[in-house]
């Protein structure tokens, strides 16, 4: 939840660069319209339960005993179709061009999933790289 806070405190940065951030994750649409209204967040979330995601944009998923793990803290989970969750991804396109891509392994999670994810600072200057090396 820290990552989503961190990027709303510099949502104005990104949209001053013309970027338009997205969420993606495995919970339903009313965790996510959930969330976004108690936090406030400006960004549009994506409910993928189905794991989708998985396939198209090559989006790592939970193994089996991360999913267990998992379950004591976040009960919801055992309402999902596909007993999965998406690991931690951050994509950047522009048009149907990718400008950069990082997927979180299982090896560098934690029991949080917060292990060796960029923090919302190193996002922004990601993608502050990646629009002026694209130019």
């Amino acid at each position: 939840m820290s990552s989503w806070k961190g990027l709303k405190k510099r949502a104005a940065k990104f949209e001053a660069l013309g970027v338009r951030v997205l969420g993606i994750a495995s919970d339903s649409t009313e965790q996510l319209a959930k969330l976004c209204r108690s936090h406030e967040l400006p960004f549009t979330m994506l409910s993928d339960p189905m794991l989708a995601s998985q396939r198209l944009l090559d989006i790592p998923v939970s193994s089996k005993v991360s999913y267990l793990t998992a379950l004591p803290i976040h009960p919801v989970l055992r309402h999902l179709p596909k007993k999965g969750f998406l690991q931690p991804a951050l994509l950047l396109w522009r048009a149907d061009e990718q400008l950069h891509a990082w997927r979180q392994t299982e090896k560098l999670r934690n029991l949080y999933g917060a292990s060796g994810r960029p923090s919302a600072r190193d996002i922004l200057d990601i993608t502050r790289r990646s629009l002026d090396a694209s130019r």
